[in-house]
């Protein structure tokens, strides 16, 4: 089962900005609403938290905590196990 990153923000119909990772696995910051969910990966969002503006989104430190809690009910997933270590290189890489 694959690591759902979405968090309650899925449901936001107003503007709100994300952190994903791109196809590089480098940490960016995008522009959605609840109707853009559709077009992203789930395990690719980076933390659960849902920022009001793209400033907030880029200055607020990152939390490996949230991949953490994830897959602490995954035990046993490998494919689980390796987005969550891509997760958090990505979260190092940024530091």
């Amino acid at each position: 089962m694959p690591l759902d990153m979405t968090g309650d923000a899925r449901h936001e119909s107003a503007v709100h900005y994300r952190r994903y990772l791109d196809r590089n696995d480098k940490v960016i910051v995008i522009c959605v609403q609840d109707f853009d969910y559709r077009d992203y990966e789930p395990h690719r969002f980076v933390d659960l938290a849902a920022f009001n503006t793209e400033l907030e989104a880029e200055m607020t430190p990152l939390r490996p905590d949230d991949v953490v809690q994830q897959t602490k009910g995954l035990c046993g997933d490998s494919l689980a196990f390796v987005q969550a270590l891509r997760l958090l290189q990505a979260i190092r890489g940024r530091r």
